[in-house]
């Protein structure tokens, strides 16, 4: 089949590997350049398998943590460069009393299902993760890790090429094109026409601006201001998580991603006083030696968020039109369930999981 995917983040890129790789004719077509948009400006946290979990995002990511290793493993064999794919380890910390109960639970529970989450506190949680502050009283600490998830943009990039996709940069589709009714391919900016059996949409944060769509799913851009820090002592070891809560992510070339806000603001790519500052006081409350480091990056990238939280995944109404997005500020930890179950729909195979949940057809007229 001939295949024309509209955006060149991990998503698209992934995809276009892994059509053209069982023999389909691919065109990757990106606005800008490849991955420079919310792939870029990730944080590149990977979720541990979660059995408990009932989201479909959350199912997505249960099915991505048995298939990260192995793809990266392939991805490095196949460009020779190092993603920094590393599991090492998530921590989930407490700041009171009732917090540190509660998670105490959550390690119990999580026993039960098969998943090992280890509940620290005192001198245990200060030999574990020697740079967390006093204000942090206790934590559970488990599996999970990290991508560079720039390095993992080059090595995609890489990769499909020698898979065989044609990438073309610099090209702006504005709408889908279709004869009688019948998919015809896309439309670009300047007025020429690329010829398709079947047209995939990741275009992230911008997939909905695609016309031609009876039914659009709509995604809508969050923006989220991250940082980068560098020299904090001592180093950090795990992935910090907590809901509301920055993240920290430490990299293996020092540097510590702090990230990230969460706001609608349409396509307003500015950082801002508060944000920034948000980010640093509740990091160097968490992490005091961050207060020395030296901030290396500041920036901000739009997550695709769907209106309904779930990711869009599968063929619209219109048969051989495709989505893929709509995963909001959780797009690398999915990505290989979510190529998987793609890339199954596409070629009409038994599909990973139920399709059902993903299915842009899901959204009213």
């Amino acid at each position: 089949m001939r295949i024309a995917i509209v955006g060149g983040g991990i998503l698209g890129l992934m995809a276009g590997r892994a059509l053209a790789s069982t023999g389909h004719v691919v065109t990757l077509l990106e606005t800008g350049q490849t991955g420079r948009e919310a792939s870029w400006a990730s944080a590149g946290i990977i979720a541990a398998r979660a059995p408990w979990t009932t989201t479909a995002t959350g199912k997505l990511q249960s099915i991505s943590a048995d298939l990260w290793s192995p793809f990266a493993e392939e991805l490095g064999a196949e460009t020779g460069i190092d993603i920094e794919f590393r599991m090492n380890g998530c921590f989930y910390p407490a700041f009171n009393d009732d917090e540190a109960r509660a998670l105490e639970r959550d390690a119990r529970d999580a026993a039960r299902l098969g998943l090992t989450l280890e509940f620290a506190s005192g001198p245990t949680l200060r030999a574990a993760e020697p740079a967390l502050g006093p204000a942090i009283v206790a934590g559970l600490m488990g599996p999970g890790g990290n991508v560079e998830n720039r390095r993992l943009v080059r090595a995609l990039d890489v990769a499909a090429r020698r898979a065989g996709v044609t990438i073309q940069t610099g090209v702006h589709v504005e709408s889908i094109s279709q004869h009688g009714g019948i998919l015809a391919g896309v439309r670009t900016n300047d007025g020429s026409s690329i010829d398709a059996d079947v047209v995939v949409i990741a275009a992230g944060a911008w997939s909905s601006a695609i016309d031609g769509v009876v039914n659009r799913p709509r995604v809508v851009p969050q923006r989220g201001q991250i940082l980068a820090v560098r020299g904090a002592s001592p180093p950090l070891r795990r992935v910090v998580m907590k809901a509301d809560d920055p993240y920290l992510v430490p990299r293996l070339d020092g540097r510590i991603i702090v990230g990230a806000t969460r706001e609608f603001v349409g396509f307003d790519r500015s950082t801002t006083a508060g944000g920034v500052a948000w980010l640093l006081g509740s990091a160097v409350e968490m992490i005091p030696g961050l207060a020395r480091a030296e901030i290396a990056e500041i920036w901000t990238g739009f997550r695709p968020v769907s209106v309904d939280g779930t990711p869009v995944i599968g063929e619209t109404e219109l048969r051989g039109l495709f989505y893929c997005t709509g995963h909001g500020p959780s797009g690398i930890s999915p990505a290989p369930a979510t190529i998987a179950l793609l890339t199954a729909l596409v070629e009409e195979r038994r599909p990973p999981l139920d399709p059902t949940v993903f299915s842009p057809r899901r959204f009213p007229a």
